[in-house]
């Protein structure tokens, strides 16, 4: 999460330093996977009282607080995507929210998956207290045979906009509902019961192509400045790795 609010607040500030005269890259698109499974609540969501960090079951999982809106979810057996890209450089948050989940549909369809976009753009958006976030699909979001296969939320950080979500590999959510106060077990599309055993590497090159696409323009491999990585580890020891920050509502 660190890593994600720290690539926005590069993309606002102009790009990465590096070096006087350098140019800086529009945008900024990350893939990673988590090394525990990790539970992350959205920025405003409620979890006092809905969920315990005292619980037995949360003993081997990972907590943090994303810098995101949305609700909960559980980061095991999916892939992360993360896109800073300039506030104003796609249309504004709904259009670069319906541009980029259009990028990831065309992902994820052309590894064979039946998949399209929910909703009604009238739509109302749900509360933070429906539930976790796989339990049901918001308006513009990646759903196949009904049911959520991409989750994403929306920061403005600075000026600019950073959108994050979980594709779904194989996972399973049930574990948020057996530890919070929602009965309901409806569980997210996988691209595993859609497509059978996944390449993760393929999935990663998907994204990568559709987004290429979706962009255009020049795109390359890079690592964090020394900048960056100051900040990144600014950010973990005052908010994201700090109880007062998750447990903060």
């Amino acid at each position: 999460m660190a890593a994600d609010h720290t690539l926005a607040h590069s993309v606002a500030q102009g790009g990465p330093s590096s070096g006087k005269g350098s140019a800086a890259p529009p945008a900024v698109l990350r893939l990673y996977t988590w090394k525990r499974p990790t539970i992350s609540f959205g920025r405003n969501e409620p979890v006092l009282g809905v969920y315990s960090p005292d619980s037995d079951q949360l003993r081997n999982i990972d907590l943090v607080r994303r810098p995101t809106g949305g609700r909960a979810v559980l980061h095991d057996e999916e892939l992360t995507y993360a896109v800073a890209v300039p506030s104003r450089a796609l249309g504004g948050a709904r259009e670069t929210y319906r541009v980029l989940n259009h990028a990831l549909l065309n992902a994820v369809r052309s590894l064979g998956t039946v998949a399209d976009i929910h909703g009604d753009p009238n739509e109302r958006a749900l509360p933070l207290s429906a539930g976790p976030c796989f339990q049901s699909p918001a308006e513009g979001e990646v759903i196949a045979n009904g049911r959520k296969l991409i989750g994403s939320a929306q920061a403005r950080i600075g000026g600019a906009l950073l959108q994050h979500g979980s594709i779904m590999i194989s996972g399973d959510q049930t574990l948020l509902s057996t530890i919070g106060l929602s009965t309901s077990h409806h569980q997210p599309a996988t691209l595993s019961e859609q497509i059978g055993e996944v390449d993760m590497e393929r999935v990663v090159d998907a994204v990568v192509g559709s987004m290429k696409k979706c962009f255009g323009g020049g795109w390359a491999e890079g690592e964090y400045s020394a900048d960056e990585k100051r900040m990144c580890t600014q950010l973990v020891e005052s908010r994201y790795a700090a109880d007062q920050w998750t447990w903060r509502r």
